[in-house]
């Protein structure tokens, strides 16, 4: 198997504490990027979210049509988290949705990450890591791929 770079990317995150990009003709608001978010390694919400700008070409393809779960640190990663569903309002008129319809007849709709606006949309909100549906918002109860989460306690061979 040959390991895939990604491409850099052509986005920059701006100095200052607030800024707006101008992402394929969608505009996205990010503030407080001076935040520490890491605050041992000095990494502010800004170095984040140029990490994911840099990755974007390698990772959106697998975050298309899925519904994201958020999973929020707004004080960085040693702070409370908690997760959201619904995507939060106001919201940009352009982030679409995935509507899914709970057992309880409950409808939520979920952010979808489909481009590099709405990837940075997301992880401005406090996502440090990204949590996306496991089936694809046309078939939402056809899981199309498998996640493994290894946690090995100490001493594990």
């Amino acid at each position: 198997m040959t390991a895939t770079r990604a491409a850099p990317s052509q986005v920059q995150i701006p100095e200052g504490a607030n800024a707006s990009l101008r992402i394929a003709g969608h505009e996205v608001q990010l503030t407080n990027l001076d935040k520490l978010y890491w605050p041992e390694l000095g990494y502010t919400k800004r170095d984040l979210l140029q990490y994911y700008a840099d990755v974007s070409s390698a990772l959106l393809p697998h975050l298309k049509d899925r519904a994201m779960v958020m999973k929020r640190y707004p004080n960085g990663i040693h702070g409370k988290w908690f997760f959201m569903k619904r995507t939060p309002s106001p919201r940009p008129a352009w982030l679409e949705t995935c509507e899914i319809t709970h057992k309880s007849d409950n409808v939520i709709a979920f952010p979808m990450v489909q481009d590099l606006a709405a990837l940075l949309w997301v992880v401005n909100l406090g996502c440090i890591d990204l949590n996306p549906w496991y089936a694809r918002c046309d078939d939402v109860d056809r899981p199309d791929y498998l996640h493994f989460d290894l946690d090995p306690v100490e001493g594990a061979d």
